[in-house]
C-alpha cells in the first residue's frame, strides 16, 4: 500500500505542476481566454488520484502501521498525506478534508482552506515523532529516499517551512520559520533533494517522464513557452547556462513560413509591451505565446521540445536533428517535486521580507543558483559533450544577478530572488505558481494574445467529478476565488 502512496503522490505533483507551468509561462497554455483554457473535466484526474486513492488509503495504512509498530511506513505516509493535502489547498482554496474520507458520506463538505493548513502541519509532527520511533521492520521499498528516514524527516521540517512562507502575507511566522532555522535540519543538499526517478523503461507500464514520452515518441506534442525560453536566452548579457539542458532545438533554425510558424510574418499585438518575445526568440528557439489557441502546422518534428533536464530528453549541442525515443537519456528524467535549492530561495525570501527572520538573503540568493546550475548540469553531464557553459559564462550570470540585487530597492530584490527562483523551478510549476500569487512576480510575464482573456486563475476550478456528484457544493463562481494565504492585492494576469 505505501507503494502505491508514493506513485499516486507522484501523478497528482506532476499534473498540478503542468497547469502552475502553463499558467506562469514556462509551458504554453492552449487556449484564446482563461475561460476556454481549462474545464471542469480537466481536474478530475489529480482530484480522483488524491482523494480516492492516496488519501483513503493512508488513512487505512497509518493506524495499521503504527498498531504493528512500522512506524516508518506510518510516518512517510502521514508526510505524503500531508504534502496532499498542501497542494490541494494551495491549488483550489476550500478542499473537503473532514468527511471526505468517510466511505458512507458521498457528499462531503468543504473545510476551510486554513484550517486544512493547520492539520497538514500537526500531521507532520506526527509524521516526524513516527519517523524518529525504532520501528520493527522499515519499508522495502522507498521510491524518493532510498530508505534514508533522516531525510524524510528533513522534508516534513521543510515542507513546514514552504508552508509558513506561503502564509506569511495572512500570518505572522517569523519565531517559526527562525525555529525551523535554528533546528538546521532543513533539506540544503544534493543528495536530500525531494525528487522521484523515472527509468527508460517504455511498457508495461511506461516509467519514461511523461514530457519525454509526449514528445520524443512520434513528434511533439507540447509547445514549450516563448516566453520563459525568452528569459533564458535574452534576458541576461550571458546566455542562462541552463538553457541548453531545458530545451532541445529540433531544429537550429527559426521557420520562415507561414505554414510552419503561423505568427512568423505577423506583429506582436499592440498591448505588448516593448521589447516583450512574440512568436519565436531565434537562433531555433520557437514554441507558442501565452493563450495561442491556433491550429496545429506540421510542426512536431520541428518545434523546440523539453530537454535533458528535467525531462530525460537531449540535451541541445545544436544537433539540429529529430527527438526519438532514443534520445539522450531515454526519458529517464526527475520529476523536481522539493530540489535543494528551494530553500535557498525560499529563505532569501523570507529574511528580506519577514522581520525577525534572519540570514544573508544575498548570500541565499547567489547559493540558490550556483546550486540549481550545478545541479542542472551534473544532471546532463553523461550526454552534454560540447557546447557546454564555462565556469566563466556561469560567473558572468551570477554576477549581473547580484549587481542588480545590489542595485535595487527591496521590492526590486524581492523581484530578483523570485525570478531566479522561476527559473531554477523548470518542471515543478506548482511552486511558480505559488510564489506568483504570493509575490507578484515576475511582473513582466508575456501578456495574453487577446487583451482582454478573462480573469486570472488565483485558484483552480472545482472538477467536475467532484461538483456534479456532491450536493453541497456548487461550482466557483469566477476565477477570482482566493487561497486564503492570498490577500487578493496583488494584481494578476
Amino acid at each position: 500500500m505505501l507503494n502505491g502512496l508514493q506513485i499516486t503522490f507522484r501523478d497528482v505533483v506532476y499534473n498540478l505542476q503542468t497547469r502552475g507551468q502553463e499558467l506562469t509561462r514556462m509551458q504554453n497554455m492552449f487556449g484564446s481566454t482563461y475561460g476556454n483554457a481549462y474545464f471542469p473535466t480537466t481536474f478530475n484526474g489529480p482530484w480522483t488520484n488524491a482523494y480516492a486513492n492516496l488519501l483513503v488509503d493512508a488513512k487505512v495504512l497509518i493506524p495499521l502501521a503504527e498498531e504493528r509498530e512500522l512506524y516508518h511506513h506510518a510516518g512517510i505516509a502521514q508526510v505524503l498525506q500531508a504534502y496532499t493535502l498542501v497542494i490541494l489547498v494551495d491549488n483550489f482554496g476550500d478542499v473537503p478534508y473532514s468527511e471526505a474520507l468517510d466511505a458512507t458520506n458521498f457528499n462531503p463538505k468543504v473545510d476551510d482552506d486554513e484550517e486544512i493548513y493547520a492539520e497538514a502541519l500537526a500531521m507532520l509532527d506526527r509524521g516526524i515523532a513516527n519517523l524518529k520511533k525504532t520501528p520493527l521492520a522499515v519499508p522495502k521499498t522507498d521510491l524518493y529516499f532510498g530508505g534514508d528516514e533522516d531525510n524524510w524527516i528533513s522534508l516534513a521540517k521543510t515542507l513546514k517551512l514552504k508552508m509558513y512562507l506561503q502564509t506569511r502575507l495572512v500570518d505572522d511566522v517569523a519565531s517559526e520559520i527562525q525555529a525551523l532555522i535554528n533546528d538546521g535540519d532543513l533539506i540544503f543538499d544534493a543528495s536530500q533533494a525531494f525528487l522521484f526517478q523515472y527509468s527508460t523503461t517504455d511498457q508495461n507500464p511506461d516509467s519514461r517522464h511523461p514530457d519525454f514520452s509526449g514528445n520524443y515518441v512520434g513528434g511533439a506534442s507540447d509547445y514549450m513557452s516563448n516566453y520563459f525560453m525568452g528569459v533564458l536566452y535574452t534576458e541576461k548579457a550571458v546566455e542562462d547556462p541552463r538553457m541548453r539542458y531545458y530545451f532541445y532545438r529540433q531544429s537550429t533554425t527559426t521557420p520562415t513560413s507561414p505554414q510552419i510558424l503561423p505568427c512568423i510574418n505577423r506583429s506582436a499585438p499592440p498591448h505588448y509591451p516593448f521589447g516583450t518575445t512574440f512568436c519565436a526568440v531565434g537562433n531555433g528557439y520557437w514554441g507558442r505565446d501565452h493563450l495561442d489557441d491556433d491550429g496545429i502546422p506540421p510542426d512536431t518534428e520541428l518545434r523546440t521540445i523539453f530537454g535533458v533536464y528535467p525531462a530525460g530528453g537531449q540535451y541541445d549541442a545544436d544537433q539540429g536533428t529529430l527527438g526519438q525515443a532514443s534520445s539522450g537519456l531515454a526519458g529517464a528524467g526527475i520529476l523536481p517535486i522539493y530540489m535543494h535549492f528551494f530553500t535557498d530561495f525560499m529563505l532569501a525570501e523570507a529574511a528580506l521580507t519577514i522581520p525577525g527572520v534572519g540570514g544573508n538573503h544575498r548570500d541565499l540568493l547567489e547559493n540558490g543558483i550556483r546550486a540549481s546550475i550545478d545541479y542542472v548540469m551534473d544532471f546532463g553531464a553523461s550526454i552534454a559533450t560540447t557546447n557546454i557553459p564555462s565556469q566563466a559564462t556561469i560567473d558572468s550570470y551570477v554576477a549581473e544577478v547580484l549587481s542588480d540585487y545590489d542595485a535595487a530597492d527591496n521590492n526590486g530584490k524581492l523581484a530578483i530572488i523570485i525570478k531566479e527562483f522561476y527559473i531554477s523551478a523548470w518542471g515543478n510549476g506548482y511552486e511558480a505558481y505559488n510564489s506568483y500569487r504570493r509575490t507578484g512576480y515576475p511582473t513582466d510575464l508575456q501578456p495574453t494574445l487577446l487583451p482582454s482573456p478573462g480573469d486570472f486563475y488565483r485558484s483552480l476550478i472545482y472538477p467536475q467529478a467532484f461538483v456534479d456528484r456532491n450536493n453541497q457544493v456548487s461550482q466557483k463562481p469566477n476565477h477570482k476565488v482566493q487561497v486564503f494565504w492570498d490577500p487578493g492585492t496583488i494584481s494578476l494576469d
